[in-house]
């Protein structure tokens, strides 16, 4: 049955680093050890190896020739790209939820609390749980569709998205998320696929201007600890 399911070794690392990049751990750039990962996970080096060429193949990683692998450090046009297909796909997502709702399929209340608590956390100043927060909200709705290929398609570019939040989010943006996500519930709520699908497509384009790709982050200069990180394991 699905609930006994064991995740592959090359699967806990995948997920575990997607949960490290949700939590603002892991930073655009920074090498990843294969000898750390497979001490940590007391695995072989070619099993993290497998690991680490499937996040390639994904594109949230990336491989130098004799340097090791290292999380993507994406450029203007990457994000820009990663945006398309994330706009493509949630509208999809949308649509989805919109008829569910609207046929008594699923609950909103956990959107609801999302929003709570992504205001909660911006107006505390809590900017590194505010991103993990207003990034689950997305990866929420694409659960509430019960489709896997959804939701596999659209982890890896809201993690990809995150990563450019850290290399070109503007300390001077007034963009809240969760005002917007807010939006996004009442657009579901109303029933109408097509704003619904509208209101979607205008948040995701709103995030994407909200990102200055002429001041590049502090994150560049960056120097992190990977033991230091997943240490938390052993």
């Amino acid at each position: 049955m699905k609930n006994n399911y064991e995740p592959t070794i090359d699967e806990r690392i995948i997920n575990y680093i997607f949960d490290e990049i949700f939590d603002n751990k892991l930073k655009p750039g920074m090498k990843l050890s294969e000898s750390v990962f497979a001490q940590t996970f007391n695995v072989s080096r070619e099993s993290v190896r497998k690991a680490f060429s499937q996040l390639q193949s994904m594109g949230i990683v990336t491989y130098k020739k004799n340097q090791g692998f290292f999380l993507k450090w994406l450029n203007e046009e990457e994000v820009k790209y990663v945006y398309e297909a994330r706009t493509i796909l949630e509208v999809g997502v949308i649509t989805l939820i919109t008829q569910k709702y609207y046929s008594g399929q699923i609950d909103l209340s956990i959107l609801t609390k999302d929003v709570e608590t992504e205001k909660y956390l911006k107006t505390t100043f809590r900017n590194g749980e505010y991103v993990k927060t207003s990034c689950y909200f997305h990866l929420n709705l694409a659960l509430m569709t019960k489709n896997d290929f959804l939701i596999n398609a659209l982890t890896p570019l809201i993690s990809l998205s995150i990563l450019a939040r850290l290399i070109y989010e503007d300390s001077i943006s007034i963009f809240n998320s969760y005002d917007e996500h807010n939006d996004i519930i009442n657009a579901i709520k109303s029933n109408d696929v097509e704003f619904a699908k509208s209101v979607m497509n205008h948040h995701l384009h709103h995030c994407l201007d909200a990102l200055n790709f002429k001041e590049v982050s502090k994150h560049s200069n960056m120097n992190i600890n990977l033991k230091s990180i997943i240490r938390e394991l052993n």
